[in-house]
């Protein structure tokens, strides 16, 4: 189903509760998240002003819909921003041992 690479991602994105941690629900969470959203379809990359919550929030959020929309495709094809997403988190100075992502897969 999914390569370990890709589920290692799954499993990091569910141990932060976008629910409780941002917004009270799916759609209190999107209505966080969907200025970054927006600006990444705008500019094709994550906007430098998101913070590490958002980013959590956001990877949650993709695993949460992705996962609720059937799975049929990686979760890197239908939300190609999710890459971005680990890489910003990677990169920012505020996140900790623990907001980082798995290891890159290369």
């Amino acid at each position: 189903m999914y390569d370990s690479y890709e589920q290692s991602v799954i499993e990091w994105a569910h141990t932060y509760d976008g629910y409780s941690r941002i917004a009270g629900g799916p759609d209190h969470l999107w209505t966080q998240i969907e200025p970054l959203k927006r600006a990444y379809d705008q500019h094709g990359r994550v906007p430098e002003w998101a913070g590490v919550d958002l980013l959590r929030g956001w990877a949650f959020y993709i695993v949460r819909a992705h996962r609720h929309g059937g799975a049929w495709d990686s979760v890197f094809i239908e939300f190609p921003e999710m890459r971005s997403i680990l890489d910003a988190l990677r990169q920012h100075p505020a996140a900790t041992s623990q907001d980082l992502p798995p290891a890159s897969e290369l």
